[in-house]
């Protein structure tokens, strides 16, 4: 029996390699276990995605419609806060660009041309929803000559929105990416919105990103951050917000939101690429992504990034291993480098 280990980013891949094959894939088990209510007073819920206004142009139904995005969330996953003046760690991977994350495991920032495509996207699946539900098969079946479409199956949004695209039929007027916040104990539906201060290298896997809220919308408790090297065996804790298959948050029906928490040892030091990883024997789901891992005095160790699962190639079955966080030690950096002053121990 062979087995071999691809450091891939939650929720993205699958890699079998003989009889058993390990991946990092977005799996939605957690162990449950109990939270500390300070620590848990500190991780906020944050989702990654785009608004703006887009014009449509429908030439069967020969109308030109204005469709504003409020706004489309495309990911989301966890943080926390390190300073009461409103900064927030989390994981890059939870505020970069999801698609190229997806297609080509690579980490990178959205650019102005990846916004457009997502704004566009959301704007085709709200007018096909409430204006004309066959305009991807309409545009697939009309011809130069405006022959009348043939009725077939009606293609995904992105398949529509691409021949918008193609035919001039969409433009965007204005197009951001908004990150948002929630904090525990607000109401599932009141969001806040954070600026993207700094990233880390993705080149070297430094998988951090420091967010910014306004610090007078609510009193916020920051954790402390372990400046020492952890222990082989210690006892850790990773808190966050396990996610359904749609990427949200799965209890967004409650009332008010609260982190999950899941607990294990720390089993080893794992480099990769240039950066300090740490293993634990914790099994953490997707949306734990960018969740403080604590020791046994909620000082933080470092960020959730990745979840490992064993698949038996014979009946594909996935079973969690263990999961990965990278060291607090880039979280130092990350502030240090923005003069954001936080607590160590």
């Amino acid at each position: 029996m062979r087995k071999k280990i691809s450091l891939l980013i939650i929720a993205v891949f699958v890699v079998i390699i003989g009889v058993v094959g390990q991946n990092i894939i977005g799996n939605y088990y957690s162990q449950s276990t109990s939270l500390n209510s300070q620590t848990a007073a500190s991780v906020v819920y944050i989702e990654n995605g785009v608004t703006g206004v887009v014009t449509i142009n429908d030439p069967v139904l020969n109308r030109s419609t204005d469709i504003s995005v409020i706004y489309a969330p495309l990911d989301s996953g966890s943080g926390f806060i390190v300073n009461d003046q409103g900064y927030i760690i989390t994981a890059f991977h939870v505020v970069g660009d999801p698609e190229t994350l997806k297609n080509q495991m690579v980490i990178r920032l959205m650019n102005s041309a990846d916004i457009k495509k997502y704004i566009e996207r959301a704007a085709v699946a709200g007018y096909v929803s409430k204006y004309n539900p066959q305009l991807g098969s309409e545009l697939m079946n009309t011809n130069s000559t405006g022959s009348p479409p043939i009725i077939q199956a009606q293609p995904d949004i992105n398949t529509t929105t691409d021949m918008l695209d193609q035919n001039n039929l969409i433009t965007v007027g204005s197009s951001q990416q908004q990150i948002r916040v929630k904090l525990p104990g607000t109401t599932s539906t009141n969001a806040v919105s954070a600026n993207l201060i700094d990233v880390g290298n993705s080149g070297i896997d430094n998988d951090v990103a420091l967010i910014k809220i306004d610090p007078f919308l609510k009193t916020l408790t920051p954790l402390a951050v372990n400046s020492k090297t952890p222990t082989i065996s210690e006892n850790i804790q990773i808190y966050g917000y396990p996610v359904l298959n749609g990427g949200m948050y799965s209890d967004t029906n409650q009332t008010t939101i609260k982190p999950s928490s899941t607990s294990g040892v720390l089993t080893a030091e794992v480099p990769n690429n240039g950066s300090i990883y740490y293993q634990t024997n914790a099994l953490a789901s997707h949306g734990y992504s960018g969740g403080p891992v604590v020791d046994s005095q909620n000082s933080v160790l470092g960020i959730l990034i990745y979840s490992i699962e064993s698949i038996q190639q014979v009946n594909q079955t996935a079973t969690p291993t263990s999961s990965l966080f990278l060291s607090s030690q880039y979280i130092i950096q990350i502030c240090n480098k923005n003069n954001v002053s936080i607590q160590t121990v």
